[in-house]
Formats: C-alpha cells, sequence, structure tokens
C-alpha cells in the first residue's frame, strides 16, 4: 500500500467514524447516551447544534483512542518524519485551548506549558482538561456570541463559532495535510 493510500484510508476510517459516532450512541450494544447535561443547549434548528453533536463525538473517539493506548506505545512513530503518539496527543491538548480561547475570547498563553508532559497519567488528565475547557466554552456560547467577527489564525477575521471547526477539522485533515507536504518535499 502506497503512502498516499494508506494516508487516504486513514482518513476515511476517522470520517467514518465521527459520522457513525452519533448514531452508535443510539444504537442498542453501542456506547451510553451522553448524559442531558452534555447534549447540546441549542434549538434543533440551530446551526450550532450539529457542530456541538460533532464536537461531542470527536471528543468520545479521541478520549477512546488516548486512553486504550498504553504508555509502552506512547512513542511509537509510523515514519521518521511523522509525530510519536505522545507528540501528537499534547498537540491536540494544545490545539483544543487554543481554538476554544478563540471562541471564548480568552488569552490563554503559549501552549509550551504542555511541553513539559511526560507521562501517560499527565497527558491524559491534561487531555481531558483541555476537553472540559471546550465544554464550558460551549455551555457559554449563544448563537448571537457564535456570529461575531474575532480574529483568526494570522489575524484574519472569521465568526467565533469557527474556531469550533477547526478543533473537529484538525483530527480529521491533519494526515492530509502531512501528506500534501511530504509530496512537494520529496
Amino acid at each position: 500500500m502506497t503512502k498516499d493510500a494508506f494516508t487516504r484510508s486513514v482518513v476515511v476510517a476517522a470520517l467514518a467514524l465521527l459520522w457513525a459516532g452519533p448514531g452508535m450512541a443510539q444504537t442498542p450494544g453501542g456506547p451510553a447516551p451522553v448524559a442531558a447535561a452534555a447534549q447540546p443547549s441549542f434549538p434543533a434548528t440551530s446551526f450550532l447544534t450539529p457542530t456541538k453533536a460533532t464536537w461531542e463525538s470527536t471528543r468520545t473517539l479521541v478520549l477512546g483512542i488516548a486512553d486504550s493506548v498504553p504508555e509502552d506505545k506512547y512513542d511509537f512513530k509510523p515514519t521518521p518524519a511523522v509525530r510519536t503518539f505522545r507528540e501528537i496527543l499534547i498537540h491536540l491538548i494544545g490545539e483544543n485551548y487554543t481554538f476554544f480561547s478563540r471562541v471564548s475570547g480568552e488569552n490563554l498563553g503559549s501552549n509550551a506549558r504542555f511541553d513539559s508532559l511526560k507521562s501517560r497519567a499527565e497527558i491524559m488528565k491534561a487531555l481531558r482538561d483541555s476537553y472540559d475547557y471546550g465544554g464550558r466554552v460551549w455551555e457559554g456560547l449563544t448563537e448571537e456570541k457564535a456570529l461575531e467577527m474575532v480574529a483568526g489564525r494570522g489575524g484574519q477575521q472569521t465568526q467565533r463559532w469557527v474556531a469550533s471547526l477547526r478543533v473537529i477539522q484538525g483530527r480529521v485533515a491533519a494526515p492530509r495535510r502531512e501528506s500534501q507536504r511530504e509530496r512537494r518535499v520529496g
């Protein structure tokens, strides 16, 4: 299997998991339904309802994957050009805080504070905390606030809620972007 075919199959698998995630929560024998407090607080007609549901599904999947990998596998690297599993999780922690701080309008400082995380327990706690922070931001979000314009990456103006899409998109699109970068370089 070529590198591009492998990357494509990983992206397809991730998309399939994201798509099936909410449905699995309602399937007998599937994961337990999300608690009522964690359900979207937006009306069914809100544009934020499916976005939050997808974020919740992504949160569940990422935490499940991270929790299932034993600590002795945290330094696994499929190729020298990619991050270790530990580095990927630390990156995800920082991205959760980066993008949700854009949604909330808070300045949380540099993500360098996560670079010192070493043990599986430290990383899992920080990952859960980063998703809990995202959950609190969702709780404070209204449709009106979501539509406000804020500075995005590079200072480009974007609607506040778009940063929540970046948290979801980054989980699915990152492997593909790395593949495109490798093709340009190699």
